[in-house]
């Protein structure tokens, strides 16, 4: 079992090597596309700080607290996709096309296999730009995280991941059943977009949506409000601050177990 645990790794990192080799084959049609999505998302943070500079407080969230929530948002997004966001959007197409078929054939995890075969290099300037902006803000906050807050915001950001990945592949699963799904895709991770503000200055009912269903307001609402000594829970529980992590870990094991159970039920489009 060992033996096999190590050879498929070696085999992974060799899928990423080629991957890197395809980047540094064509440099600058990599690096213009880094520098439009830069550009793209910093010109979103700029409107973000003109409307939040005429607005002063957002339900008593400051300029930079909210745009700390964005850039946790973004940062957390950007991780997910790195890995996630070519194999959940082009899925529809393999199967359509029965280039999936091609990706069983191989003696790995199907899933691993397109992670690492498909991870989009792009949103390193997605990650970038929000890490700039977490350090801007935390400096114009005032707030010195030590190693605890630092720990905090590192598994936070991991568990956001989890979380968007997550909700990411479980949006994809449908395609095995309905072919073209990219309609459902795109409702439903526009959904994302509502945590880039406080979720308590929605209506109840969106923010049990935020919490409970699509649980978005785990990748940065509750957590930051640990790291900025906030209380806004509304009607959730201040224990609701820590759960990230836990949340991510259930959302990327349902969405593993449910593309699992797609595998084993797909029919080829030769079939």
């Amino acid at each position: 079992m060992e033996v096999s645990l190590v050879k498929y790794f070696k085999l992974y990192i060799e899928f990423i090597k080629i991957r890197m080799m395809s980047i540094a084959e064509y440099r600058k049609a990599f690096f213009i596309g880094a520098i439009a999505q830069f550009v793209g998302y910093g010109a979103q943070f700029i409107v973000l700080w003109l409307m939040l500079d005429h607005f002063e407080t957002i339900n008593g969230w400051t300029k930079y607290e909210v745009i700390l929530l964005y850039s946790f948002n973004l940062a957390s997004y950007a991780l997910a996709a790195f890995f996630l966001f070519n194999p959940t959007r082009q899925l529809s197409l393999m199967i359509k096309n029965g280039t999936f078929d091609e990706v069983l054939t191989k003696p790995l995890n199907s899933l691993l296999y397109l992670i690492c075969r498909d991870f989009n290099n792009a949103y390193f300037s997605h990650l970038t730009l929000a890490v700039s902006f977490m350090v801007i803000s935390f400096t114009q906050l005032g707030i010195a995280l030590g190693p605890m807050q630092v720990l905090f915001l590192v598994t936070t950001l991991i568990g956001g991941a989890l979380i968007q990945g997550g909700l990411m592949l479980l949006m994809a699963l449908p395609t095995f059943w309905v072919v073209e799904n990219r309609g459902l895709i795109e409702i439903l991770s526009q959904k994302a977009r509502f945590v880039q503000y406080p979720i308590s200055i929605y209506n109840i009912a969106l923010q049990v949506i935020l919490t409970l269903i699509l649980p978005y307001a785990f990748v940065n609402f509750f957590p930051i409000q640990y790291l900025l000594q906030k209380d806004d829970f509304t009607i959730f529980h201040s224990s609701f601050q820590f759960l990230t992590p836990f949340v991510g870990i259930i959302c990327m094991t349902a969405a593993y177990l449910g593309w699992t159970f797609a595998i084993k039920h797909y029919q080829s489009t030769g079939n």
